[in-house]
């Protein structure tokens, strides 16, 4: 019977466990850094929803319809007349309203809706008619509604019908609408004619064009944009609530930002940690990193977020990512220096401050070029192990230390 002891798993690979179990627990207050930005962004959309209720909601324009109320022996018979050509023009003039630290953007649209209906019938005669539109937030008049049908003078009034006794003869009978309206973030216009023509113009440097149909043409210059869109009726039948719209976007939202960032949390950490175990493992004079240092170190780590989303709320997210990561570099370099190397070591100080500075680099390079940052990821991820497999080259994994 074999009495040889059992050789136990060797300093290396306990430690690597060490080191391993420090970041699963690191997972705790990452998943509360999560909560603690989602609870920002509800206590951002908080202070937006306080300026909608006094101000008014994102607007939808809707067509106008003409209604023909024609008498019969049973009564009125309603008859809506098709819209045939459609013109909208709207005329955006944005600014911004400040609600405790949040920036909101509101706007104020002169809003022009022209065009004309089709009259099958050929002859109407002494026909009560209503010409009537829509929008998604009535709150929001500026003021009263002007309406002309044919070639009337324009007429205001106090609703969104206009009724009028109409006498004509004509295949098609022309409208105009006017009328200002508030709204916030944005602004959409339903086509309903048989031909649409769309044209959104403003003084905002960033718009973002949504909703079903892009625009045919758009200019975007430093402090206005211009959008057109030209939208057949055969484009929007087998849509639902079909719309044309733009969005009155902030540059960077700081937000969505933070949180993308918190997702590579956990791999940053993982690189992090793998150079101070690489350097435990692999360095000829031997220092050993206690598992409760890896722990501060992480936990200052985690603190770049929370520095990244406060500093975010006041400056712009390029400056606040600068500032948030030029401390934790430096809190991470000064306590290697003068704590883990003990002073002994300025390379390794000098190394790992290279390596933070690159991760950092890196983060914001996935932060800002959303489309390739797969791409870039797995490509530097690919580098990074090959650097790893050649820094670890000469470690004897199934010796132990003495």
């Amino acid at each position: 019977m074999d009495n040889q002891p059992k050789k136990g798993v060797n300093k290396k690979v306990k430690k690597f466990y060490i080191v391993l179990g420090m970041l699963l627990i690191l997972l705790i207050p990452i998943a509360f850094m999560s909560g603690i930005i989602r609870d920002r962004e509800s206590y951002k959309d908080e202070a937006v929803n306080n300026v909608k209720m006094s101000w008014a909601d994102s607007q939808i324009i809707y067509p106008p319809s003409l209604t023909l109320n024609i008498p019969s022996k049973k009564g009125i018979t309603k008859k809506t007349l098709e819209l045939n050509n459609y013109e909208a023009e709207v005329e955006v003039k944005t600014e911004t309203r400040k609600k405790g630290i949040f920036t909101v953007p509101v706007y104020i649209a002169e809003v022009e809706l022209k065009g004309d209906f089709i009259n099958p019938d050929g002859k109407i005669k002494n026909i009560n008619t209503d010409l009537s539109f829509n929008v998604s937030d009535s709150k929001g008049f500026v003021s009263q509604p002007e309406f002309k049908l044919l070639s009337d003078k324009s007429a205001t009034n106090t609703s969104k019908k206009y009724t009028k006794t109409l006498n004509t003869n004509a295949k098609n009978i022309p409208f105009e609408i006017k009328y200002e309206i508030r709204g916030i973030n944005k602004i959409y216009v339903v086509p309903g004619g048989i031909n649409n023509e769309i044209e959104i113009e403003g003084n905002w440097n960033n718009p973002s064009f949504d909703g079903d149909f892009l625009p045919k043409e758009k200019e975007i210059k430093n402090d206005s944009f211009e959008a057109e869109w030209e939208i057949p009726a055969i484009a929007a039948s087998s849509l639902v609530n079909p719309r044309a719209g733009v969005s009155f976007l902030t540059p960077v939202d700081s937000y969505r930002m933070a949180t993308r960032a918190v997702k590579y949390a956990f791999l940053f950490l993982s690189l992090t940690f793998l150079a101070f175990f690489i350097f435990e493992i692999a360095s000829a004079k031997k220092r050993p990193v206690h598992q409760l240092q890896y722990l501060m170190m992480g936990g200052a780590m985690l603190i770049f977020y929370l520095l990244l989303l406060s500093l975010s709320e006041f400056c712009s997210f390029g400056f606040s990512y600068t500032i948030a990561a030029f401390m934790t570099i430096a809190l991470i370099s000064t306590y290697t220096y003068f704590v883990i190397t003990k002073k002994e070591n300025v390379k390794f100080t000098v190394l790992i401050t290279t390596i933070m500075a690159l991760l950092y680099v890196f983060l914001y390079i996935l932060l800002m070029l959303q489309d390739f940052s797969l791409l870039i990821g797995s490509i530097v991820l690919f580098l990074i192990m090959g650097v790893v497999m050649y820094s670890t080259r000469n470690v004897e994994w199934n010796k132990d230390d003495d």
